[in-house]
């Protein structure tokens, strides 16, 4: 189970309390033992020294002549005005470690023997017992040590103080502990909410929800901290961005591809069984020729035929090359500003001949328009349309040639009167090799290419192509941006 940082910073401030608490309590403790040590001694040192200028003061003025003897026999009267005055308990002892004067029984202990040994040796001594401390000081005449004298002092007040001292230390510091907890929860608060607040941005990051990140509003390490985490995830969204649209670019350059292999496939077996059904006619007439040269209409006749598959074969060869010239060499082309009227009425002259040939009216309407574009480009595409309206119309049959400017679009539409295109076929049309009627296709030398080059052509000058809705014929529409200068 997971602690809360909340928690643990929390213990760790009280431990940390704790510990600074014990620390300042022991020395401070120990301050005040010293402090009451050092002032019991000094005030036992200096009534010691009252005590002797008591004792010298009681002699010089008395009648004696010798200060020891005037000690031993006075020893009680002394002990009992130093008492009073000093307010202790004061024992005298001769020089043999005699009790010469005591309002208390004498203890005769092993330590107090030490210690009074110590004391005859003209030392100052004392010794703790239990709530009192026993000082031996000598006690001197003018010249020498007389014997000692012992002050029994009651430590019982400092010892209280003490105690409420430490009492004092104990209070203070539990109520130190509760205020720093309950101050330190409500400050770790709101620290914890941050950092769990960017703990579920990180979280948040790691599912891939990367609008969720928010910024802290903190001015401090924290709110950098957000900060810089709401920037990763910017900048990771913007680079899985990037990738997905590599990946789908990529995706799409590999479905172009695999297009175009199939169609490279396609137009490939499409070449072999187109070239292949015009160069067995050729042979077979060749063949026949061969075998019946004295038949001079059989000649003839085979001959023609021969001609006419080799002009087939020749179309469509020719047909393929700008197929693939224009695939793969943009760079040919030579856009310019172009009359569409003026070269569409040149390309309907050109066809008239072969229009006329066939009984085929062209009936022209067509508005002058200026458009940027490659003008053999545009030649091809419509030389191509109105030749397909030859060779797919009906006997005395009609083409119709319109262009008109509409929404800055140059619309250019041809109509016949032919055999038309089922709907379901028109998407096909366009694909190379593919005809409707192979039949009419091969009398007219149709080699199923001249679509695919128009559409070719129409997308690499940036217009669209299509066909129409109509109950006769077919209706293919072209259109191009108007050109503008500007």
């Amino acid at each position: 189970m997971k602690a809360s940082i909340k928690i643990k910073w929390t213990i760790f401030i009280i431990l940390l309390l704790i510990f600074n608490l014990f620390i300042i309590s022991f020395f401070m403790l120990k301050g005040i033992e010293k402090n009451q040590r050092q002032s019991y001694e000094a005030f036992l040192k200096d009534n010691s020294k009252t005590a002797n200028l008591y004792i010298r003061e009681k002699f010089l003025s008395s009648d004696y002549e010798d200060c020891n003897k005037f000690y031993t026999e006075n020893a009680q009267e002394i002990g009992f005005n130093l008492g009073r005055i000093l307010d202790l308990y004061i024992s005298f002892y001769d020089m043999k470690g005699n009790l010469i004067s005591s309002i208390q029984s004498d203890i005769k202990d092993e330590k107090n023997l030490k210690i009074m040994k110590e004391a005859l040796n003209n030392k100052i001594v004392y010794e703790k017992n239990n709530e009192k401390i026993l000082y031996l000081a000598p006690v001197y005449d003018l010249k020498k040590q007389i014997g000692v004298l012992k002050f029994e002092y009651d430590t019982q007040k400092e010892k209280a103080f003490y105690k409420e001292i430490r009492l004092l230390f104990l209070e203070v510091g539990i109520a130190s502990i509760v205020v720093t907890y309950l101050l330190a929860r409500f400050y770790f608060s709101k620290i914890v909410h941050n950092i769990l607040g960017l703990k579920k941005s990180v979280k948040e990051i790691e599912k891939g929800n990367y609008e969720a990140v928010k910024i802290l509003d903190e001015k401090d390490e924290i709110g950098d901290l957000s900060k810089g985490i709401y920037f990763m995830a910017s900048r990771i969204k913007g680079n899985m961005n990037e990738i997905h649209n590599e990946k789908e670019k990529l995706q799409l350059a590999v479905e172009k591809l695999q297009r175009l292999e199939k169609q490279q496939k396609e137009f490939i077996g499409n070449i072999t069984h187109e070239f292949k059904t015009p160069l067995t006619v050729i042979k077979a007439q060749i063949d026949l020729m061969t075998l019946y040269k004295d038949d001079e209409d059989m000649v003839h006749k085979s001959k023609e035929i021969a001609e006419k598959e080799l002009k087939r074969l020749d179309s469509m060869v020719e047909n393929i090359l700008y197929l693939s010239r224009i695939e793969k060499y943009d760079f040919e082309l030579k856009k310019e500003k172009i009359d569409t009227k003026k070269v569409l009425i040149d390309i309907c002259n050109r066809m008239s001949g072969k229009a006329s040939k066939f009984g085929i009216e062209i009936i022209k309407n067509i508005q002058s328009a200026y458009i940027f574009m490659d003008c053999e480009s545009f030649m091809q595409i419509f030389i191509n349309l109105i030749d397909n309206a030859i060779k797919y119309n009906i006997s005395d049959g009609k083409i119709y040639i319109r262009s008109y400017v509409r929404d800055n679009y140059n619309y250019i539409e041809i109509e016949d009167t032919g055999i038309g295109i089922p709907c379901e076929y028109r998407e096909k049309i366009f694909d190379p090799f593919y005809t409707v009627d192979k039949n009419r296709s091969k009398k007219f030398s149709g080699t199923g290419l001249g679509l695919s080059l128009v559409h070719n052509l129409v997308k690499k000058q940036k217009g669209r192509l299509t066909i129409l809705n109509s109950k006769v014929g077919t209706i293919f529409q072209i259109i191009f941006p108007i050109y503008n200068e500007k």
